[in-house]
């Protein structure tokens, strides 16, 4: 009963890991177009989630609607999601400077930390300013390029994905030609 849960995972694990290899070839070879696909499906979700929000406050008994926040927030993520999807595109190019913003002000707050454990012996408060700095820099960098910016980011993202789908797919493999021999 364990095997045959175990070889049901690992196959699931390893129809996974096809798909996963698929999308991160798509991030490495098309990155434009994966984050526009990935902006228009996280709008539709929203649009879903908007629609159920509706169907939800519509469907409970009037005094439970007292109680609700479904039809607000319903209306809300609909507006939302519809205005993702129509302007995707200035999204996509200004997402990039919003991400360097927040890294740069998170990273100021660390070199804040790093100067603070200075004073204390042991702290490695230098590798914290350093990593800090290179942060900053390339927050910086999100600012300046977010185009090419964006493009490297999601490559290199498609590039770690490949890798670890590879390892779980080899690693799926090797549990089932393992739980073969116990058969």
């Amino acid at each position: 009963m364990l095997k045959n849960y175990i070889k049901k995972c690992e196959k699931y694990s390893i129809l996974i890991s096809i798909l996963m290899i698929t999308l991160s070839i798509f991030l490495i070879v098309n990155p434009l177009k994966s984050i526009e696909t990935f902006v228009i499906c996280f709008s539709i979700i929203l649009l879903i989630n908007g629609v159920g929000n509706l169907i939800s406050y519509f469907s409970i008994d009037s005094t439970e609607r007292l109680y609700s926040f479904d039809l607000i927030m319903g209306l809300m993520t609909i507006i939302s999601g519809t205005l993702i999807l129509i302007y995707r595109t200035a999204l996509i190019e200004f997402f990039p400077i919003v991400l360097g913003i927040w890294i740069i002000a998170n990273n100021l707050f660390k070199i804040q930390i790093a100067i603070n454990l200075s004073s204390i012996k042991g702290s490695n408060w230098l590798w914290l300013l350093l990593m800090s700095i290179i942060m900053i820099g390339l927050g910086i960098l999100l600012i300046v390029k977010p185009f090419s910016s964006t493009i490297a980011i999601t490559s290199v993202a498609g590039i770690f994905l490949l890798i670890t789908e590879i390892i779980n797919l080899i690693d799926s493999i090797i549990v089932l030609t393992k739980m073969k021999k116990f058969d």
